[in-house]
């Protein structure tokens, strides 16, 4: 871990970290991204975890999984800390926090205020030993200290992945 906090190399448009962050990203859904966030958080004890979800344009859900997360946001990102909503069976938050996340967050945003939302959000964990952040899109607006991507052997990028591609450090094909 000294290696990560000597190298903190946030380029981001705003400079609010102040403990190590790994990405988590993925070629597409489903890919195995939350596993990945699972085995770092068990070998990383006491480090906190954050969700970010990004609705999709439109009415419709492209995936049509239920989630409500493409459901209308106010202010145009909400971050969800109740314990309840966290630790709802089959949530990827619910997996985080079984995995030994400290704290884990959940940040749900429009496209056009996900840059806002993400500083929000990083902003809560001040006092974290690191942060699992699992997105594809926190890569437009951050330099993580490590980026993982996350694809199979047969993956076909999806849009986001696309935009992201050349920010990651390492690829892990399960």
């Amino acid at each position: 871990m000294a290696l990560m906090k000597d190298k903190m190399r946030d380029s981001s448009p705003f400079k609010l970290r102040t403990v190590p962050v790994i990405t988590v990203s993925g070629a597409h859904s489903g890919v195995g991204k939350t596993k990945v966030a699972e085995i770092l958080l068990r070998a990383l004890k006491g480090w906190d975890a954050l969700k970010v979800t990004v609705t999709h344009r439109g009415k419709e859900c492209p995936v049509r999984k239920g989630c409500h997360t493409c459901d209308e946001l106010d202010s145009g990102f909400s971050i969800v800390s109740n314990k309840r909503i966290i630790a709802a069976k089959g949530k990827d938050t619910a997996r985080f926090k079984r995995a030994g996340a400290r704290e884990v967050l959940w940040l749900k945003s429009k496209p056009e205020a996900l840059k806002a939302g993400l500083k929000r959000a990083i902003s809560l964990f001040k006092k974290a030993k690191g942060l699992i952040i699992e997105s594809n899109s926190a890569l437009k607006h951050l330099k993580p200290d490590l980026a993982i991507f996350i694809k199979n052997k047969n993956s076909i990028l999806k849009p986001s992945a696309r935009e992201i591609i050349n920010k990651i450090d390492l690829v892990v094909t399960l």
